[in-house]
């Protein structure tokens, strides 16, 4: 079965998805905007009725208004950049909707779908690592400092209240709740670094969990380019640096006097970050149209998940 797509946003973004739909069985039958005109794209969201799924990939802020247009007359399937949303009405509207409604939405974390899940799962809780204690992210980037940025709706406090939270926090802290569930306490520190715009552009956020694993997320755009993982467990340690994968172990390594030493690395094999994220894109784009190929309903856990992670981020800033 070849996908018919309608899609909502002309970003970066679109432009990847745009890529995906044109190497698999998929066809982009329409764009909507709601001020561009020319041939490829249409000013009436009706247009894209007639397709079998609409993928949302407009600025955050107007998630919210194309999930209820949508929710309300298209009977398809609704891919959705996260997050899904930006206050709390907008999250209380999610949250009553039906189920057979919920099982239609994807919102795409797509790092639940990314290779270093798939490491994460093979070591967690493993003899080499042990019981995890402590998760560690650092994304950063200098996006906060390029000339556009200013003007863009990233930096607008107004319409981008959780800015960096949003669009770069949210992978980090959904990643944690979908394989730890809901912390019991956090914290947070905001800072606008850059003074670019009026919204802040670098964050510290730390994650404590009801069985005693700790989590700390740094993320800014105001700052070189760093993409880091690490995890500290009872036994050994995970890290991975430079697009490299290093793994420690055990514990108990001793100096010639009895003393602990550094564990030694058993094992180190390149893990590309940058294609973590392609391949984890790629992956949720095919787990959503899978269920649009097959008209099958997209497990609840996906949908209440994403919207515990957008309150979290509510949570967090207020």
């Amino acid at each position: 079965m070849v996908v018919n797509v309608g899609l909502i946003g002309y970003g970066n973004q679109a432009k990847r998805l745009e890529k995906f739909f044109s190497r698999n069985k998929t066809v982009l039958k329409s764009i909507y905007h709601p001020k561009k005109t020319s041939k490829n794209f249409t000013n009436n969201l009706e247009d894209l009725y007639n397709n079998d799924c609409i993928f949302i990939t407009s600025p955050n802020h107007t998630h919210f208004e194309y999930l209820k247009r949508l929710t309300n007359d298209f009977s398809g399937y609704i891919f959705c950049e996260k997050p899904p949303i930006i206050n709390e009405d907008e999250l209380i509207f999610l949250k009553n909707l039906p189920d057979q409604k919920k099982q239609k939405i994807f919102f795409n974390f797509n790092f639940r779908f990314s290779n270093l899940n798939s490491t994460l799962k093979k070591y967690l809780n493993s003899e080499t690592i042990g019981e995890p204690i402590h998760f560690s992210f650092i994304s950063t980037h200098g996006l906060a400092f390029k000339k556009e940025y200013s003007s863009s709706w990233r930096s607008n406090r107004k319409i981008n209240p959780n800015n960096i939270l949003d669009t770069v926090a949210i992978h980090y802290i959904d990643f944690l709740i979908f394989s730890l569930g809901l912390p019991r306490s956090h914290s947070v520190h905001l800072h606008q670094i850059s003074k670019m715009g009026t919204s802040n552009d670098t964050a510290h956020v730390s994650l404590s969990f009801s069985n005693g694993i700790t989590a700390s997320v740094f993320v800014s755009y105001a700052s070189p380019y760093i993409n880091e993982f690490s995890l500290l467990g009872t036994n050994g340690y995970m890290a991975i640096k430079e697009n490299t994968l290093k793994i420690f172990s055990p514990r108990d390594t001793f100096s010639t006097n009895g003393n602990f030493v550094d564990p030694p690395m058993i094992k180190k094999e390149r893990f590309d970050m940058e294609k973590n994220y392609r391949d984890s894109l790629s992956n949720s784009l095919n787990y959503f149209l899978d269920h649009v190929q097959n008209s099958s309903n997209i497990p609840l856990d996906h949908f209440h998940t994403s919207l515990n992670s957008n309150h979290m981020i509510f949570e967090i800033n207020s």
